[in-house]
This record gives structure tokens, C-alpha cells and sequence, in this order.
């Protein structure tokens, strides 16, 4: 009896890890545009305080790492998602900072990234990821490179940098990370092709 409990136990525990291991991404044929998409379950989420509106008053951005793969040709993003729990009706509150250049430290460099769209469906991702159910600003794409990928998963950046047409700066921080699961998602990206060496 006593195996079999033990048994019974290894079995669940064993189910529990996939099981966690098999929502850290997902994968589906996009509905709307029929490519396949691949993303993080979770993405990572930054902050930043505003305490001269509220006490908890935040503007948050939602980082996740998205796959769209046409017939076999992948592309990979990195999708900022701008949300806020901050009432801007209120007298005094700015407006919402909305994702432009962002500049992340990866592997102990700064890297600025411009964004390729404000729009997923032109990218060919009908149902946009990473939404919040409210208080939802706006968001921007990045083109990422099979090494930028590898380097974010391996370091991922503690701080975000958003900067507009006026340079102005702002800074969100780490409010909840996603190691794992970037690290899942990396672990099945083919290595980029290699350039061939040109004929003499």
C-alpha cells in the first residue's frame, strides 16, 4: 500500500511539471490570419509609480516574446503592451507613456530597439497577446534577432527604458518576472542560418 501511494505520488508530482512546464508557452493557428503563433504564457511585467496621484498608482508594460511562423518562415518579437491602473481623468495625471524606442539592458549592454508597428494584425496575428482585461493604453513591436532572443532569456532586463521624439525618459522597473518561461520559449528557436561563404 504504501508503494502504491508512493507511486501514486511520483505520478503526480511528475504530471504537475509538465503540466507547468507545457503552459509556460503556447502555441495556435491564428483564427483570423491562419499563420501559427507561438508566445509566453506570462509575460514579464515593469512598473512605474506615480505616489503624486495615488498611493498605488502605476503605469505598467507587459514584455512578451511572440513567434509568427508563415508556412515555415519565423519571425520573433518582442511586444510591449502599455496598461494602467491610474485614473487619467483626474486633474494632474499625465498621459499614459506609450511604447517607442525602448532601450533594455541585455548581457550588461544597452540596446535600443525602434518599433516596426503599433498594430499585431500587420504582422499577421489576428488575436493580440498579452492584453489586460482593463485599463489598457496602447502597445509596440520589435523585430528581434535569434541572438537578441538568446541573450534576453539568458539575462533578462531588470529595467525598461521608453523614450519619445522629445527624448524625454522614462524608466520602468522588474515588477514581476518570466524566467522560465522565456527561457521555454528560446529552447525551441532554430539557430539562425548561416550566411554562405561567398564562391571564388
Amino acid at each position: 500500500m504504501v508503494r502504491f501511494l508512493t507511486s501514486v505520488a511520483v505520478v503526480l508530482v511528475l504530471s504537475a511539471c509538465a503540466n507547468n512546464s507545457a503552459t509556460r508557452v503556447t502555441e495556435y493557428l491564428d483564427p483570423e490570419t491562419a499563420v501559427t503563433i507561438r508566445a509566453v504564457a506570462a509575460p514579464i511585467v515593469f512598473s512605474h509609480d506615480a505616489p503624486e496621484l495615488a498611493a498605488n498608482a502605476r503605469d505598467y508594460l507587459s514584455a512578451g516574446l511572440v513567434e509568427v511562423n508563415n508556412m515555415g518562415k519565423r519571425v520573433h518579437y518582442l511586444a510591449l503592451v502599455s496598461w494602467s491602473t491610474i485614473d487619467r481623468q483626474r486633474p494632474g495625471a499625465t498621459p499614459p507613456a506609450i511604447p517607442g524606442r525602448v532601450e533594455l539592458l541585455i548581457a550588461g549592454k544597452a540596446h535600443e530597439f525602434s518599433p516596426v508597428t503599433h498594430e499585431p494584425r500587420t504582422l499577421g496575428i489576428g488575436a493580440a497577446p498579452f492584453r489586460p482585461a482593463s485599463g489598457y493604453t496602447g502597445e509596440s513591436w520589435y523585430r528581434l534577432s535569434v541572438d537578441d532572443l538568446r541573450a534576453l532569456s539568458a539575462d533578462p532586463p531588470g529595467r525598461v527604458t521608453l523614450t519619445d521624439d522629445a527624448s524625454n525618459r522614462v524608466e520602468f522597473d522588474l515588477w514581476r518576472s518570466a524566467t522560465e518561461e522565456l527561457r521555454e520559449f528560446v529552447r525551441d528557436v532554430p539557430d539562425a542560418p548561416k550566411a554562405e561563404a561567398p564562391r571564388r
